[in-house]
């Protein structure tokens, strides 16, 4: 019985010593640091917390010690990979701290291959309301989003996807955003780009109209320039040029925001025209150019005496644009050769322009009509006009599809972005256990990030939209573990 007692002392004195030394072990496993890298192409970049005030770390490739980090030096936290051949590689990255003694690793297989895209440099550029991504390669990248954030939207985010996948347009609308300032980011992922974004802060003023600079766009037809402004009320402030040299007020012709210049009384020959503005708030100034061929068909009036009326076709607002404009006492708009409206100099509603939003889809004859002393039987300019039906969403493209690359698998929802989804109701399951994805947008999954083991599964998903209604789909797919 002493023995026995001696003997249940013992084991208990080990429990708390095995315990003990356990908890210890466990102490200082949370004082390493959480090791991680991200892959951009054939460039492995180092992204973990507390990077900064780790002294050293070490890159290891198929077990190599080949690079090591230290503050000492001017360290990169890249390891560039462009020299290996072709191949799959186990690349690691391990550091050892007074507090993590033992040492600790990230380890990741890396396939390199013959041509190999990194991330793509992102970039985008304002025009009004609208943005627009402007980057090489943009042709050819299968997945980008549009990312919108700001306090009036109550630490929540818009994404809008892009890309080959989503069938984008590649431009965000700013028109429904309310007044206040936004950072706009552009972001991509891929299987050789663990992500890249670029941001601005774009601001939304009362007008809709953001920024500190007012929007300009300009553009010609024949002998007419023809200037677009928005973001302010006083357009006089821009100053024209024409071969650099500048222009006098009464040279323009101006209708509230559009602002036309008339070349035609110029001698034959190519004429550089140039808008520039700069004020207290718009201190880098903003300028555009346009080249304006006047040949001898184009530099005077009719030799009947009749004006030369023309317009411009802008979507579907119709913009009169000819020579002698202001003072031509009244013209008329006729579609199909009925009279739709009626441009009097003596009246405060004329605007040279024709509003053709609220037709119906078609194509329509749409005429100018004049008469003058001098051009008593009258005159007119028409065009086929086409209103182009409005493109269906087209709920059937809606499919879960499994696709791969040599060193990923995904299932990707395809055609959502089309929806109108409403990204809350959004909803992943592997075989019948819900996941969150790691992407940006949620609209597809990138598998390794869920398996670990080889096999048969059953993907499916589930959101609400308000084009197409309740979307439920499944899928069975082989895992291969790539």
């Amino acid at each position: 019985m002493k023995n026995l007692r001696i003997f249940s002392l013992l084991m208990l004195g080990l429990m708390i010593a095995f315990s003990s030394c356990e908890q210890e072990d466990d102490d200082q496993n949370t004082e390493c640091p959480q090791l991680s890298f991200g892959q951009d192409g054939k460039k492995l970049v180092a992204d973990f917390e507390g990077m900064e005030d780790l002294d050293t770390y070490e890159w290891f490739v198929d077990g190599e010690l080949v690079e090591t980090e230290s503050q000492q030096n001017e360290r990169d936290n890249t390891l560039d990979l462009s020299s290996y051949n072709p191949g799959t590689y186990n690349v690691c990255i391990k550091a050892e701290t007074p507090d993590c003694p033992e040492g600790t690793e990230f380890c990741k297989e890396i396939t390199i291959e013959e041509e190999m895209e990194g991330c793509p440099d992102l970039k985008f550029t304002r025009d009004g309301d609208y943005l627009y991504a402007d980057f090489e390669g943009i042709e050819t990248l299968e997945f980008y989003a549009w990312r919108v954030t700001g306090e009036n939207l109550d630490n929540e985010e818009i994404i809008e996807n892009e890309g080959t996948n989503n069938q984008g347009d590649n431009k965000f609308s700013l028109a429904n955003l309310a007044e206040g300032t936004y950072t706009v980011c552009l972001i991509s992922e891929s299987p050789t780009c663990t992500s890249t974004e670029y941001c601005e802060d774009i601001t939304i003023d009362g007008d809709g109209q953001g920024g500190s600079c007012p929007d300009l766009s300009l553009s010609s037809e024949g002998s007419i320039v023809i200037a677009n402004i928005s973001g302010t009320n006083d357009v006089e402030a821009f100053n024209w040029f024409v071969n650099n040299q500048p222009l006098a007020a009464s040279d323009l012709q101006i209708q509230g925001s559009t602002v036309t210049l008339d070349l035609s009384d110029y001698n034959p020959g190519t004429y550089e025209v140039c808008v520039k503005f700069e004020s207290n708030d718009c201190a880098q100034g903003i300028e555009a150019c346009v080249s304006v061929q006047v040949t001898e068909d184009n530099n005077g009036g009719g030799d009947d005496g009749c004006p030369d009326l023309s317009f411009i076709e802008e979507g579907t607002i119709m913009f009169a644009s000819f020579s002698g404009i202001n003072q031509l006492d009244v013209y008329e708009w006729f579609v199909d050769g009925v009279l739709v409206e009626t441009e009097d100099l003596q009246s405060q509603d004329r605007d040279d322009q024709l509003d053709l939003s609220s037709y119906n889809p078609g194509t329509y004859r749409v005429c100018i009509k004049a008469e003058t002393n001098e051009c008593p039987n009258g005159t007119e300019f028409c065009r086929d006009v086409v209103i182009p039906e409005p493109t269906p969403v087209d709920c059937s493209v809606f499919k879960l599809e499994y696709f791969s690359t040599n060193t990923a698998e995904f299932v990707n929802a395809n055609g959502v972005i089309l929806f109108g989804l409403d990204n809350a109701s959004v909803v992943w399951e592997i075989d019948g256990n819900q996941v969150t994805p790691t992407t940006a947008t949620g609209h597809f999954l990138i598998l390794q990030d869920h398996l670990t083991q080889t096999g048969r599964y059953e993907i499916c998903y589930k959101a609400e939209s308000s084009e197409c209604g309740s979307l439920q789909d499944c899928i069975e797919i082989d895992f291969q573990g790539l």
